[in-house]
């Protein structure tokens, strides 16, 4: 039966996801705003990027949020290319969507590429009324990166 769960996961996960698209036009449209829509609300979210943001921290969603709001006004996406299938994390939920990212310092015009590694897990989303909602979508939970 676990052999059976995880061939189903793997499957519907091997298809596009639309929180690839999403996490692909915040960065591209220099948004901290659509990025926040997908981080988790469930504690804090590690973060890990090498110089020259030079940034390894758990910090909570709103500090995730202000970094990147201070990230994009100092660096501009230059091109985001995400694989749209996530890659599974043996024994645990969700999996890991990968990432080109290349920004460039506006100022000095130095161009920074960039591997993004985002880990992103099923969570439900409550209701209105604050009881938990049906089905859930992808969050991100862990955010690292390795300069290419």
């Amino acid at each position: 039966m676990a052999v059976f769960n995880i061939f189903v996961l793997s499957v519907l996960l091997s298809f596009p996801l639309p929180a690839a698209k999403t996490v692909e036009k915040a960065f591209l449209q220099n948004s901290p705003e659509i990025l926040r829509e997908l981080l988790t609300s469930r504690g804090d979210i590690p973060l890990s990027l090498p110089d020259p943001l030079s940034l390894a921290d758990q910090l909570s969603p709103d500090q995730v949020y202000f970094i990147f709001a201070q990230i994009f006004s100092v660096y501009k996406t230059s091109e985001f290319f995400a694989d749209p299938r996530l890659f599974l994390v043996p024994g645990r939920a969700g999996g890991i969507l990968t990432a080109r990212w290349s920004f460039q310092n506006e100022k000095t015009g130095n161009l920074y590429p960039f591997r993004l590694f985002i880990y992103m897990m099923p969570e439900t989303s409550p209701r209105r009324d604050g009881a938990p909602g049906p089905g859930g979508s992808l969050r991100i939970v862990e955010i690292r990166a390795e300069r290419l």
